[in-house]
Formats: C-alpha cells, sequence, structure tokens
C-alpha cells in the first residue's frame, strides 16, 4: 500500500532520473532575457551614436558654415606684398603663398591666404583681402612706393565669415623676415568692407 509521503519521492526520483524536464523551464525563461537585454544594448548604441553624429554634425557647421560677423581690420597698403604664410594644407580651395618655409606656391590672389589682425588681436587668414573694392581704392590711393613705417595705417570694416581653420601655418610680416612659430589659424572670407582711414 502506497503512503502519501511516496508520491514525493517518486516525483524527486523521476526527476534525478531525467534532469532535462526540470532544466528545460529555466532555459526558456533565460532565453527571452537575454533576448531582451541584447535588444536593449543595441537601441543604447544606436541612440549614443546617433548623438555622436549629431553632435559633430553640430560642431562642423558652427565653424564651417558659419554667419558673417564684423571685424575691423588693421592695415596698410603695404601689406598686399609683404605678409604671406607657410602651411602644406589647403582649405576650401585657399592656401598660403609657401607650401614651405622656402617654396613659394604660385596662384591667383583671390585664393592665397594671407594673415591679418582685427583691432582686438585676433589674427584670421583672408584669401584676397586687397581685391576688396573698398580696400583696393585705399590701396591705390596711397600705392606701397615708400617704406612701411611711412605708410598711413587704416582700418577696414569687414563682414568676416569663418570658413575653418588651418594647422601648423607660419607666418611673416614683411618681405624677407622670419616664419614664425607653427600656429592653428582660423580661414575667413570678407566682404562688405567700409575704409576708416
Amino acid at each position: 500500500m502506497e503512503s502519501e509521503h511516496d508520491e514525493p519521492k517518486q516525483t524527486e526520483e523521476v526527476r534525478k532520473e531525467n534532469p532535462e524536464t526540470t532544466a528545460a523551464p529555466q532555459k526558456d525563461l533565460a532565453s527571452p532575457r537575454r533576448g531582451k537585454f541584447f535588444l536593449v544594448m543595441v537601441v543604447a548604441a544606436i541612440v549614443v551614436l546617433g548623438a555622436y553624429l549629431t553632435w559633430q554634425r553640430s560642431r562642423a557647421t558652427s565653424v564651417a558654415g558659419s554667419r558673417p560677423t564684423p571685424a575691423d581690420i588693421t592695415l596698410v597698403t603695404a601689406d598686399r606684398t609683404d605678409l604671406d604664410c607657410v602651411a602644406s594644407k589647403t582649405i576650401q580651395g585657399f592656401h598660403c603663398g609657401f607650401s614651405n618655409e622656402t617654396k613659394p606656391w604660385e596662384t591667383d590672389e583671390r585664393a592665397k591666404l594671407k594673415p591679418y589682425y582685427t583691432l582686438d588681436r585676433h589674427l584670421y587668414l583672408i584669401p584676397g583681402l586687397f581685391l576688396e573694392p573698398a580696400i583696393l581704392n585705399r590701396y591705390q590711393a596711397e600705392l606701397p612706393n615708400k617704406p612701411r613705417e611711412q605708410l598711413k595705417r587704416f582700418t577696414a570694416h569687414c563682414q568676416i565669415r569663418v570658413v575653418g581653420k588651418l594647422t601648423g601655418v607660419r607666418t611673416h610680416w614683411a618681405a624677407g623676415s622670419a616664419w614664425s612659430n607653427p600656429e592653428d589659424i582660423e580661414v575667413g572670407t570678407i566682404s562688405d568692407c567700409k575704409i576708416e582711414g
């Protein structure tokens, strides 16, 4: 005669003999959890990647697609020929007058970058500055046919749009003078200049 206590023992013996019957439910539970975890990780990776790409795009736009801002550039007419820079790279088709310290890079003045300071001492590389109508008129009114120090300094009040930055640029401020140490300089195009002085 079987007692009430025999049934649990039997069930326990069956489980011992056939362990797959007890393991199967656990395996089924773990599999959906693993799938959910993997899905969450994939979604998180996509969100992080999307945020990074958006940040990169906005950063590039803030540099390369900036709106014009006022720039008060201080000049003498001799700057048209005296100032120059060295850089091995180009930016949007613009480049310095030298690709290295001894090798001139022949190009049209409209594409040639030259270094200029604003009144608040911000340094820019600007192509074709002296081709801007107001500055060209000022240049023709006082041709640089005398020493620099005898030329009258003037200010060009312009709008500048930054198009990027060149790295490792060397500059000089008078023909035949020594090149500066390398530095990173913003490149800008100018418009709507008015002359003072």
